[in-house]
């Protein structure tokens, strides 16, 4: 019962930071940080650390949590998030960061490969013309980007939104 009360507490205190992928942002006024001014984002009221950075077609949010999972937004020049890429030490809210119906043809196919001999319950790997993931987790690392093919700007690879290591 304790460890249940507990769980419900801490997803109850966490802030979700993240729309779901073809969404708009949904980050909080206090996580918003204009790209001049990042270097001061360290502080927050969250405990999380928030940062924006842009080019002329799209940008990017990103916050870390206090545990160090951090978890980016890539958003179009409407502000439509286009991709999110995560890394940590544990697997982000994958239903928050990418939407149930995402969230939900993730596992599926990811089911659907292990079935087949063809995957593992550590990584994941797929992509459509709607929809494309590539994610891993081993120990205490979690790692994934997910975007939308059709809504990627013009020159964007998927293969550079992953976060890397010391980011």
């Amino acid at each position: 019962m304790r460890a249940a009360l507990a769980l419900a507490t801490s997803v109850l205190a966490t802030p979700f930071a993240f729309a779901e992928l073809g969404g708009t942002p949904t980050l909080a006024a206090s996580q918003r940080v204009d790209a001049m001014s990042r270097k001061a984002a360290g502080a927050e009221a969250t405990g999380a650390a928030a940062r924006t950075e842009s080019t002329a077609s799209w940008s990017t949010r990103e916050t870390t949590s206090d545990d160090g999972l951090v978890q980016r937004e890539y958003l179009t020049a409407d502000g439509t998030v286009f991709a999110v890429a995560w890394r940590g030490p544990r697997r982000p809210e994958l239903s928050v960061l990418l939407g149930t119906h995402y969230a939900r043809q993730m596992s599926d196919n990811a089911r659907a490969q292990r079935q087949l001999g063809k995957g593992s319950h550590a990584t994941t790997s797929q992509a459509d013309e709607t929809f494309a993931v590539h994610a891993s987790s081993h120990q205490r690392l979690s790692v994934g980007v997910a975007w939308l093919p059709r809504m990627l700007p013009a020159g964007v690879d998927p293969d550079t939104l992953a976060i890397s290591q010391g980011s």
